[in-house]
């Protein structure tokens, strides 16, 4: 018969105060648990319906959290337990669901369902899309609160290339209320657990907020006269720095393209300064649109 271990008393009054430490983690999580349902029976009785997704909120949350982390618990574990609260906190809000741009089989440069699954938690559900404009759908008609798409390829790192006409496109040629880019992923580089290099973009219905530190999207339409050279010095003397872009042609032998186009900062759809990147290039560019915004992911410190 095996006789329990005999547990010396400093030991023992240690792991009282770890099961003690326990017992408040629980109990504030029940406590946050609480918060959200009143907060969902507010937004009910102000004709508010569903979950909404805030970025910018848990940005804020999280570059806080950072900025006072210290000791050995790595950071990164950190960020997927908030993953984890936020996202089981919205579905308790609202039947919050994400769907995903998924192939089948799934391979290295398209694995989206991993970094959704990473950062949106193990109980949210995932409605996968084999199509970029099925995950758009969803997101429009409601059957997903929030879209996993891939990063355009071409000069933005970690693209996937996968469509003829770009899911970016439909957005940018949109006239009805249309999904909004809001976060990208994953949000701590380097510090969630995944498969490989993939990153991917969110959408959603409601418009991205600036979070202090933010990479906005931009659709230009243009002649074929006008270089991403061009537009990028046009968009300079505005304010607006360039970090990426990626250029679509139409049909063969049909006038123009669209370039997209990545900045640094928040740019929203009445920026002054867009008026003036207009009036700089003329009869050389046609619509622009704002795509949205996500906030920057902070650079991983020392492995934390």
């Amino acid at each position: 018969m095996n006789r329990p271990f005999p547990e010396d008393p400093p030991l023992a009054a240690l792991r009282d105060e770890i099961d003690e430490i326990d017992d408040t983690i629980h109990d504030l999580l029940m406590r946050r648990m609480a918060l959200a349902g009143r907060i969902s029976e507010t937004k009910r009785a102000a004709g508010v319906a569903g979950a909404l997704l805030r970025p910018a909120r848990e940005a804020a949350i999280l570059r806080r959290l950072m900025a006072r982390h210290e000791g050995p618990f790595p950071f990164p574990v950190v960020v997927r337990i908030w993953s984890e609260i936020m996202s089981a906190t919205l579905f308790a809000e609202g039947g919050f669901a994400v769907s995903v741009f998924a192939i089948e089989p799934a391979g290295d440069e398209s694995r989206f369902t991993d970094l959704a699954r990473v950062h949106f938690g193990a109980e949210t559900p995932l409605v996968p899309a084999r199509t970029e404009s099925g995950v758009l759908r969803a997101v429009r008609d409601g059957r997903a609160s929030v879209g996993v798409l891939p990063v355009p390829a071409d000069a933005m790192s970690g693209g996937v290339g996968v469509s003829a006409e770009p899911w970016w496109l439909t957005l940018a040629v949109s006239d009805e209320s249309r999904p909004m880019i809001v976060s990208r992923l994953p949000w701590l580089e380097g510090g969630q657990v995944r498969s490989s290099a993939t990153s991917a973009l969110v959408v959603t219905m409601t418009l991205p907020e600036p979070s202090g530190e933010d990479v906005s999207f931009l659709a230009v339409e243009s002649s074929d006269t006008i270089s991403r050279d061009r537009i990028r010095a046009a968009l300079a003397e505005t304010g607006i720095a360039v970090t990426g872009s990626v250029v679509w042609h139409g049909e063969s032998g049909e006038p123009g393209r669209w370039q997209l186009v990545e900045v640094d900062g928040f740019v929203g759809q009445d920026d002054v300064r867009l008026r003036q990147f207009a009036r700089l290039l003329g009869n050389d560019i046609g619509r622009i649109a704002v795509l949205g915004s996500y906030p920057r992911p902070p650079a991983r410190a020392n492995g934390r």
